[in-house]
């Protein structure tokens, strides 16, 4: 029996418009009124999920890549934070190389740039990426809780979970995860090929870490716990539990790292899937 469903949000539960379809609301529900908890596991901050949260109430928050762990009403179970030489490292790589970059603390996220900047970056990434207008995207993303043109030695007073190297050129974004895996060795370090993103966070946090800390706090088996994502920063839980689903549309590398695969996004996969598990729990399998 699942009792527990985890689910990234871009490019898992959300469709190729960037929302959440009424189907995947419906299957939600239909497995939280059977005693099941939902989690989404997600690279995103807990105030950039309005598009789950607005319309599912519930919801466990397993976010910025499993550095911040967060009960339904938003009190934290779990937090870990990048060390003042790591955010300094990267900084200073980042105004270097010409990238954008952003720090994402407790409360808010810090951007050293202007929006019109961050924005010029965004665009040919959402163009390619999403179906929607990709400046709603980029509203959606970074139009709450994002606080641009912030210094550095602002930034460096807070305790920042994530850091983000932002739309990064291809022919950049090799050579700058080399440089970034060199300098910060006690760090985790993922490339998101879908963002043209360098995610790093703690070396204690991963997504797979903060659902194994839920596990154990509520009594839950891992093998009653079912995880799905599309992209490589979903690695670890994907490797990490029996029942675990790479979308069809993630690359080879995330597919490979799951026990199965699911249908797409745009084909509404989380739903098909989580409607599959209810028939499962309901016939007692």
């Amino acid at each position: 029996m699942i009792r527990l469903f985890v689910a990234d949000i871009d490019g898992t539960l959300l469709n190729e418009y960037s929302k959440l379809e009424e189907e995947t609301i419906a299957a939600i529900r239909r497995f939280q009124s059977g005693g099941g908890t939902f989690m989404v596991a997600t690279g995103r901050n807990s105030w950039e999920l309005n598009v789950v949260t607005d319309k599912v109430d519930d919801v466990i928050i397993n976010c910025v890549n499993g550095a911040l762990l967060c009960e339904e009403n938003g009190e934290s179970i779990l937090a870990q934070f990048v060390d003042e030489d790591a955010i300094r490292i990267v900084y200073e790589l980042c105004q270097r190389c010409v990238v954008p970059v952003e720090f994402h603390g407790e409360k808010a996220t810090y951007i050293p740039c202007k929006k019109e900047d961050l924005l010029k970056k965004a665009l040919p990434v959402f163009e390619r990426s999403f179906k929607e207008d990709p400046v709603y995207v980029f509203e959606q993303i970074f139009g709450k809780g994002a606080c641009f043109e912030t210094p550095i030695e602002e930034i460096l007073q807070k305790r920042i979970t994530k850091i983000e190297i932002l739309f990064i050129e291809k022919e950049k974004q090799k050579r700058l995860l080399k440089e970034v895996e060199t300098s910060l060795p006690e760090c985790s370090i993922v490339s998101v090929e879908f963002m043209s993103n360098i995610e790093i966070t703690s070396r204690y946090a991963n997504k797979a870490k903060a659902i194994q800390a839920y596990c154990a706090l509520k009594g839950i088996k891992e093998d009653e716990a079912a995880v799905a994502g599309d992209g490589e920063n979903d690695i670890p839980m994907l490797k990490c539990f029996k029942h675990s689903y790479a979308m069809a549309n993630a690359n080879e590398k995330t597919r490979n790292a799951a026990k199965h695969v699911a249908a797409s996004n745009r084909e509404k996969g989380v739903a098909k899937l989580l409607n599959e598990i209810c028939d499962a729990n309901e016939k007692g399998l």
